[in-house]
């Protein structure tokens, strides 16, 4: 079957094949990540300014060290003011047209459009899912949750100096800590990496990686 044809058969509003996962552009999950972005802009134009105030014209005329070091402290700033506003116009553009951005995975071939883009891979040539990121919590208990639940001494000091400064504290750190989530592929035709998602706007990375391996293994089998 054609993308083309693919495409429309998800959008057609008609029941999904059996197999077919449809999808779409989670209009919420952009229109958050635009609030942070907006944050990030704020913040890194913020540092811009705080700096160049502080630091422009004294740190330029004390020496070549403190001008390296005011310049890189700059370019951080605005590296990240920069960035974020390139990342709210991308993500509004996504908004624009979301009617654009799809993801299809049906039995036997992957389908992705992004506004006038559209890459198609039969599963058979599929090699190397790879989700990038920290996956969703753990909800179980673990096995040492009896260990794991601080004494009276460490509750008592992690009171006073903070939880972070001891192994209880820094194990839920790492557990609330998230990587940026991404999904790629390996296309054999042509040796490429193909990314499937970059954030979570289509969903779950890990649950998509799940149904394209199964979907893939499924196919490479019967070859």
């Amino acid at each position: 079957m054609e993308a083309a044809e693919i495409l429309d058969k998800a959008r057609s509003g008609d029941e999904t094949p059996q197999g077919w996962l449809v999808l779409p552009l989670l209009k919420r999950k952009v229109k958050t990540g635009i609030v942070g972005w907006i944050v990030g802009a704020i913040v890194g134009f913020g540092l811009f300014a705080f700096v160049a105030f502080a630091t422009i014209p004294y740190n330029y005329q004390q020496g070549v060290f403190a001008g390296c070091f005011s310049t890189v402290l700059l370019l951080m700033a605005l590296f990240i003011g920069g960035g974020s506003v390139w990342s709210i116009i991308t993500d509004a553009r996504r908004l624009r047209q979301a009617d654009k951005y799809l993801l299809v995975i049906t039995p036997d071939d992957f389908v992705k459009q992004e506004g006038d883009k559209i890459v198609h891979v039969p599963l058979s040539y599929v090699r190397y899912i790879t989700a990038r990121g920290a996956p969703p919590p753990d909800r179980t208990t673990p096995k040492n949750a009896i260990r794991e639940i601080p004494g009276a001494g460490e509750n008592v000091a992690g009171f006073i100096f903070g939880r972070g400064f001891f192994p209880s504290g820094q194990r839920a750190r790492r557990k609330r800590m998230r990587t940026p989530t991404t999904l790629a592929f390996l296309d054999m035709r042509s040796d490429t990496e193909v990314v499937v998602a970059t954030d979570g706007s289509y969903g779950d990375t890990f649950e998509i990686a799940a149904y394209l391996k199964q979907y893939a293994a499924r196919l490479q089998q019967m070859v």
